[in-house]
């Protein structure tokens, strides 16, 4: 008989175990160990044990869920809030991991994911999604192998049946974008000729505002690069680098997020730093953008760093096609999903 109930101290180490035996069921082999697991999420001081929901037979942990509310709030670019696509009224939710141990996994993870939409309900929470998706809130971003997040992976077949079964919908497809700085060599065209005689690249390390991220995103060094004009000293173009932290080794440090959406963030004084929305784009790339990511990813091979990632919205087909174009592939594709609990 299979015994579902919330996480416990004990049962770090089968948590574990049921990750890296889920993801090597989905083709990946994560490096991760039971410290990092700890260190990304367990050990930060927003999570709550009453949100990671484990399944046992025999007393062994078989499967295991961990679900967040959603905020009705995020910072854009600029720093100022902007409302999350929730329905007017509704209190969303995310399961950002459901992983489940082979046979014996199989067996109860339709009765897991029942409990936990019962304890939603009892919550209040009525939309629950599935699939971390460019986490800043909760420690996956940049666990092994979430990156920067598409979702459910495709090649996750189980658990993407299980929520197909469950009512479940694809809201949004992702694809995983990786470039290889080590052999990179960039495009070259008369707009990247004339932005190298007329601009000049900077960088400088920032922290996330607000509490929640970061203490979410204390596993990574934060970078903003920055596209600057030499006569007029006004920014073109900026983006977001996130690194792993070689202290707290959560991400490896040979790789790197790009981030197209910026994090409001503060420099080491406490200052916030503002960015004009003008010279910030998450769906289509200017030209001063293409520019910038090139020359970033040029540089970073130097600073031991060699593959950078980032999550794409599918629907976003041109800025897909700009990322190919600077020779980014894509490597994966996944989906989230999406209920609304009656």
């Amino acid at each position: 008989m299979a015994l579902i109930r919330p996480f416990q101290n004990s049962d770090l180490p089968g948590v574990f175990e049921v990750w890296m035996r889920h993801w090597h069921a989905a083709k990946h082999h994560p490096p991760v160990s039971v410290s990092i697991l700890e260190r990304a999420i367990m050990s930060r001081q927003f999570f709550d044990p009453q949100t990671l929901i484990v399944g046992l037979a025999d007393g062994q942990v078989i499967a295991w869920a961990h679900w967040f509310a959603d905020p009705k709030t995020s910072p854009d670019a600029s720093g100022t809030q902007t409302h999350e696509a929730l329905d007017e009224g509704v209190r969303g939710a995310t399961i950002a991991a459901f992983c489940l141990a082979d046979e014996p996994g199989l067996a109860i993870c339709d009765q897991l994911l029942s409990e936990v939409e019962v304890g939603l309900r009892q919550r209040g929470i009525h939309q629950v999604r599935v699939g971390t998706v460019r986490d800043e809130r909760n420690g996956y971003a940049g666990l092994a192998p979430i990156g920067h997040g598409i979702g459910i992976p495709v090649a996750d077949a189980r658990t993407n049946s299980m929520l197909s079964r469950h009512g479940y919908h694809v809201d949004r497809n992702f694809d995983r974008m990786v470039v290889h700085t080590s052999t990179y060599r960039p495009p070259v065209n008369r707009s990247f000729l004339q932005f190298r005689r007329s601009t000049r690249l900077d960088h400088l390390p920032v922290l996330p505002s607000g509490e929640r991220t970061s203490a979410a995103m204390s596993h990574f060094d934060i970078e903003r690069h920055i596209l600057i004009d030499h006569r007029q000293q006004e920014p073109l173009a900026v983006c977001g680098l996130w690194m792993g932290d070689p202290e707290v080794q959560v991400m490896e440090s040979s790789r790197a997020i790009l981030s197209l959406r910026l994090l409001a963030a503060t420099d080491f004084h406490g200052n916030p730093i503002h960015v004009d929305a003008a010279v910030v784009r998450s769906k289509e790339l200017s030209e001063e953008q293409q520019f910038l990511i090139t020359s970033m990813v040029q540089s970073l091979s130097n600073r031991q760093i060699f593959t950078v990632e980032t999550s794409v919205d599918r629907s976003d087909t041109t800025l897909i096609e700009q990322l190919k174009q600077l020779k980014f592939e894509c490597v994966e594709q996944g989906r989230q999903w999406l209920k609304v609990l009656s």
